[in-house]
């Protein structure tokens, strides 16, 4: 599930109850038994907390003490300064802003488009265009950290697209923990925004034929033989409208991280509010294929 606003010229839309909730640490509490076994109250749990909704109540997550909430807003509204400081408000008109959740927000993930920030990508077949894009992944249940991404998005076939590790800033949820650890990150990643779409365009004129991802994604170790077929399939979808090249392959690759398809279904989503985090999880597979030096080689000489 998910929930996109739009709003007018240099607005930032407002994030909703999906990811713009607020939280509060409780106490954990155990039953109390006397010597008989019988239930004689309750009593806390020390050096832990469950970290609960403040809207509905929800109890999110069990932590242990050093763990600090991190609220969704104070990450916004630092990537919405950074982006003030770094962009003319020609540049910021138009932005939107995607939600989505899992688990009932145990774990959440928002995106901010640009599409002041588009640029044209030229194809063999059909062309495309590339939007400057941040994500945040965040989490309230313990076990993750604060994740800030930096990439694009393909108008067409709505793939979101990073470059791996690189493109990414972390902060656990510890005391030392502030939203500004992100602010030179995202400065950053404005200005390099036009190298990036440099490097997709020369991707998306560099043959590459079906065998060869097969040799890549093999030597890569990354996905199981089963996905490997899949994404081989996926490829020669890419490529009946962007050609047989290097773009192709990635844009495969991008399309298994940013979609819940016939092809790449996420198991348990008839049932399970799951598809948002799978599809992170994902994407975290296809950052670490595109670190691969297998597809760093081609990628080097692509460049």
């Amino acid at each position: 599930m998910n929930a996109i606003t739009q709003l007018h010229p240099a607005e930032f839309p407002p994030l909703t109850s999906k990811t713009g909730f607020t939280c509060k640490a409780e106490p954990v509490y155990m039953q109390r038994r006397n010597d008989a076994g019988e239930i004689t109250g309750a009593q806390p749990i020390a050096a832990h907390s469950v970290i609960r909704r403040t809207d509905n109540g929800d109890a999110l997550g069990i932590t242990g003490d050093r763990y600090t909430i991190a609220h969704n807003q104070g990450i916004y509204e630092t990537i919405q300064k950074a982006a003030r400081d770094a962009l003319p408000a020609d540049q910021l008109r138009g932005v939107t802003l995607s939600e989505f959740a899992s688990y009932g927000g145990t774990f959440t993930r928002f995106e901010i488009a640009f599409p002041g920030l588009t640029v044209p990508i030229r194809q063999y077949a059909r062309d495309t265009e590339i939007q400057f894009k941040i994500s945040v992944v965040n989490g309230f249940a313990g076990n993750s950290a604060v994740r800030v991404m930096a990439g694009a998005f393909d108008l067409i076939c709505t793939n979101g697209m990073y470059l791996g590790e690189m493109d990414k800033a972390a902060a656990r949820h510890t005391a030392s923990y502030t939203p500004a650890k992100f602010a030179a990150f995202i400065a950053g990643q404005i200005q390099e925004y036009s190298q990036r779409a440099r490097l997709y365009q020369q991707w998306a004129v560099t043959e590459f034929s079906r065998d060869d991802f097969g040799t890549v994604l093999e030597s890569a170790g990354v996905f199981s033989e089963r996905r490997r077929e899949a994404l081989l399939d996926q490829y020669s979808t890419e490529a009946a409208s962007r050609g047989h090249t290097l773009w192709a392959a990635y844009s495969a690759a991008t399309f298994y991280a940013s979609h819940n398809s016939d092809r790449f279904g996420v198991r348990g989503s008839a049932t399970a509010d799951n598809v948002a985090a799978t599809l992170t999880e994902r994407e975290a597979e296809v950052a670490r294929f595109v670190d691969s030096p297998a597809w760093r080689n081609v990628a080097r000489v692509a460049a």
